[in-house]
């Protein structure tokens, strides 16, 4: 799964060597999902266009954005979780286990996800694979075919959702915001939604914290659904499990023609969509239904996934020429849940009221040096961390809940 080193950790010395790619570009795609959090955590993201322009050369660091992270990332770390239960089912089928640990891993995982969204942070993830991961189990049977062809399918799935729900006029987040404004004590209306995302980022007292984070939770699936979020999720997930069979039989790794197709494809369709995009505003939310809302979900399709399929294949190739450069992110992708949540942590005390609160009181540009300055002091902590333990804290956890007693955690 994605956010383990489970893909790796069970498997023969050869077999190890050859999937340490993966671990590595977990490790990779930790960065972009850090960058792409920070402008969310910084309520960059939350700013109306009015006071960005009062800026300096803040339209240039959305266009980065846009064209080079947003989206991109959340794709990768869905493929690998796709990967790696591909991994897991072989793991499971050549040893005649049962399907029942991989169903409490989820379990937990969805545990593990409520609790972070309820009382740290809205942007959540963990939760949203779990359930995703049990939607995986039941299509474990299809050939791969019908995998690739019904992953394809569903990342396409949102330009119909959009058009449906456009027509029959039904309610985009189906009403789920104005919950949420209820919950934060508003009156139905979205401006208090983001009045009470302000709140939940500048209230120094853990209390109002806590009480507004409860509201906020509900945004979350309001978001899922607007931003048709699951089926993208699901489909790139498919479109992994088919991967990690072809890895499996030594088909994909080994591919590079495949890998040199898949960047050039992804550049050519996914740079020209990205600026598309942008043209248009970025993808759509908060907002009715409407022509340009359409067009920017077309826009969003067209140049989010290619382009981190194209990712994965530079990533590839680079990985056939450097490998011990690019193993430097191994460490982290091993302990990915340990670092995707201490990211949660951190970026609450630096821009938090109840931490540093420093907000968007800085230039947006501060985020990209933040940003590697995260991961680079994660990655050396996660060596040091790795040559005394087999997993990280988290990672030990969950493996522990998993299998109902306490595992040793010492090398």
């Amino acid at each position: 799964m994605s956010l383990t080193n489970q893909s790796t950790a069970e498997f023969s010395p050869t077999i190890k060597q050859r999937y340490h790619i993966l671990d590595a570009l977990r490790g990779f795609a930790l960065f972009g999902i850090c960058l792409a959090n920070l402008s969310v955590f910084s309520g960059w993201i939350t700013l109306p266009p009015p006071v960005k322009q009062n800026i300096d050369f803040a339209d240039i660091y959305d266009l980065f954005i846009t064209m080079t992270v947003d989206g991109r990332f959340y794709t990768i770390f869905s493929l690998l979780f796709g990967i790696g239960f591909a991994l897991q089912l072989e793991r499971l089928t050549q040893a005649n286990g049962k399907a029942s640990a991989y169903l409490r891993r989820l379990f937990y995982l969805f545990l593990i996800g409520v609790i972070h969204i309820f009382l740290l942070w809205q942007g959540d993830i963990l939760a949203l694979y779990a359930v995703m991961g049990l939607c995986l189990f039941l299509l474990r049977g299809l050939s791969d075919k019908a995998v690739l062809i019904l992953g394809f399918l569903l990342l396409l799935l949102p330009l119909l959702g959009y058009t449906l729900f456009w027509q029959l006029g039904i309610d985009p987040d189906l009403g789920i915001y104005e919950k949420t404004s209820v919950a934060l004590g508003g009156d139905g209306s979205l401006p208090f939604f983001f009045q009470g995302f302000a709140l939940n980022l500048s209230t120094t007292d853990w209390g109002v914290f806590y009480e507004t984070q409860k509201g906020m939770a509900y945004f979350r699936l309001g978001y899922l659904i607007e931003s048709w979020r699951i089926p993208k999720v699901l489909g790139i997930m498919l479109i992994g499990m088919w991967a990690g069979r072809q890895l499996i039989k030594g088909q994909l790794l080994e591919n590079t023609v495949l890998q040199k197709r898949l960047l050039i494809i992804g550049l050519v369709i996914g740079i020209p969509a990205s600026l598309w995009l942008s043209h248009l505003g970025g993808l759509s939310i908060f907002s009715s239904h409407s022509t340009n809302g359409l067009l920017s979900v077309l826009a969003y399709t067209l140049c989010v996934f290619p382009m981190a399929l194209a990712y994965v294949a530079a990533f590839a190739l680079l990985w056939h020429k450097a490998p011990k450069v690019l193993n430097l992110f191994a460490a982290p992708g091993r302990m990915a849940l340990t670092n995707y949540l201490t990211q949660t942590i951190i970026a609450m005390i630096i821009f938090y009221g109840i931490g540093f609160g420093l907000g968007t009181q800085y230039s947006p540009y501060i985020l990209l040096p933040l940003a590697v300055a995260i991961i680079v002091t994660q990655t050396v902590l996660s060596t040091l961390w790795l040559k005394r333990f087999r997993f990280g804290p988290a990672e030990w956890i969950w493996r522990c809940l998993t299998y109902g007693k306490r595992l040793p955690i010492k090398r």
